[in-house]
């Protein structure tokens, strides 16, 4: 999808929205749900909600550690954000423009599936239920240690601007303004922190419980594309069929199926065995010219004289082994080889965009079966489990990185903002209130509009 086809499909999602507000508002619907307007947004109040927050926060010893530690936390992941922003603004600063011209563009900061590349379509539900439990995790958590700290919670509810972007909790702000400084702390650092725990969590189950049931579904070599109109697609091969014997000749790997194939002769019938899942087919295959179908595909392949009567089966690819066992071993343990194993496991959906490979999406978990007690568990509904703890950890892991920015309205814009607050109280002791404030807010605002050009840098160098 192009950007201006994203954008008038955006557009005229935004013009739907609009409309069906203007005619809620109209009607008096909106009134009557107790749901007012934010922006463009839809906000939804409601007071239930915090009886269970008060129930849950009747622990405050362990909730005011828990924001303590996170306050920690979330300072340590700002500094490394604000770094990696900075080292991506070089980075990028540094590119061709082949590599600009191949940048994802500004669709991709959208949480919209079909719009955002790197979120298909199909995934609509996992996103939803991902950003669900982003939201609901994070403005909760700001709720029980809003009352763990002795401060009234107005309202709970949930901000739409055509899908769910946000929930919150609506402290009382004049008591939080008046709160000491540390408790306002643990109130803003627990949003992401529990954001944080969700991304652990999710970790665990699914590379320690889910996926320590996965296994490769042989030893065999691994078909990554298929070429239209070849002998292959004629017998129904796809992506994720795992080839194991070619012409009675075993093949563990992308070197020894093209030395088979290599032994072929065109119009030659040789058989292939291979595996989809826990099935194994095996089948006669009719071999075309090698050097011909190079000839008619020469914006895929590069011809050559020596393949005149070779065998061309029409498997235009091969997963390398080594690439799989790699991606297998990340999402075994995406701790092992820490961080870069974790990066890995993190931008598997950008895999999927720019080489077409995501491991834990159809075909390729035809590749794969699933071993031990977690066997009884339908393929299908295994799988969706699986996507289903990768989003929550993706989403929750990009709301809590981006949370805590320091850069308002973010919440580690508001942790800057009462660090800074603290050390300039220490710093100038002779100075008014007031303008320790217009120190404060000058410093804020600079910071804030400096994150927000290294966050939109890379589109800008993409245009220009």
């Amino acid at each position: 999808m192009s950007l201006i086809e994203g954008l008038l499909i955006f557009f005229a999602i935004v013009a739907i929205y609009a409309f069906s507000t203007f005619v809620l508002h109209k009607k008096g619907v909106l009134k009557k749900y107790n749901i007012s307007f934010w922006g463009p947004a839809f906000m939804w109040r409601t007071s239930k909600g915090k009886k269970f927050l008060k129930k849950v926060a009747k622990k405050e010893r362990f909730w005011k550690a828990f924001g303590s530690s996170g306050i920690v936390l979330c300072f340590v992941m700002m500094i490394l954000m604000t770094m990696m922003l900075i080292w991506q603004a070089w980075l990028v600063f540094g590119f061709t423009p082949e590599q600009k011209e191949a940048m994802p563009g500004p669709e991709i900061a959208l949480v919209l599936p079909g719009i955002n590349p790197i979120l298909p379509l199909e995934f609509v539900g996992y996103i939803v239920l991902a950003l669900v439990v982003a939201m609901v995790v994070h403005e909760f958590s700001h709720g029980i240690l809003t009352i763990a700290s002795k401060l009234k919670v107005k309202s709970l509810g949930i901000l739409y601007l055509i899908v769910p972007i946000g929930a919150f909790c609506e402290p009382d702000e004049e008591e939080l303004k008046k709160a000491k400084t540390k408790s306002r702390m643990r109130v803003y650092a627990a949003g992401p922190t529990s954001n944080f725990v969700v991304v652990l969590l999710s970790i665990l189950v699914f590379s320690f419980v889910f996926m320590s049931a996965v296994q490769p579904a042989a030893d065999g070599t691994i078909v990554f594309s298929v070429d239209a109109e070849s002998p292959a697609e004629d017998i129904g091969f796809k992506p994720g069929f795992v080839i194991t014997y070619l012409n009675s000749t075993p093949v563990s790997n992308d070197i020894e199926f093209f030395s088979a194939l290599n032994a072929t002769q065109a119009n030659q019938t040789i058989n292939i065995t291979y595996m989809q899942g826990e099935k194994t087919y095996n089948k006669p295959i009719n071999l075309k010219d090698k050097y011909y179908e190079y000839s008619i595909r020469d914006t895929v392949y590069e011809n050559d004289e020596s393949y005149k009567g070779k065998g061309y089966l029409g498997v235009s690819s091969i997963l390398k082994k080594s690439m799989f066992e790699k991606q297998v071993s990340i999402l075994k343990n995406p701790f092992n080889n820490f961080p870069e194993s974790l990066l890995n496991f993190y931008i598997l959906p950008l895999l999927g965009y720019f080489a077409g490979y995501n491991p834990i999406v159809a075909p390729f978990t035809d590749s794969y079966i699933i071993t031990g007690p977690l066997s009884i568990i339908p393929t299908n509904v295994f799988w969706i489990i699986i996507n289903a703890l990768y989003w929550i950890f993706w989403l929750n892991l990009a709301v809590a990185l981006f949370n805590v920015l320091p850069m308002i309205p973010l919440d580690g814009g508001f942790l800057f903002n009462d660090a800074l607050h603290s050390l300039v109280k220490r710093v100038k002791k002779g100075i008014s209130e007031q303008q320790r404030e217009k120190i404060v807010k000058n410093i804020s605002l600079i910071l804030s509009l400096s994150v927000l050009l290294l966050i939109i840098f890379p589109w800008l160098i993409k245009y220009i």
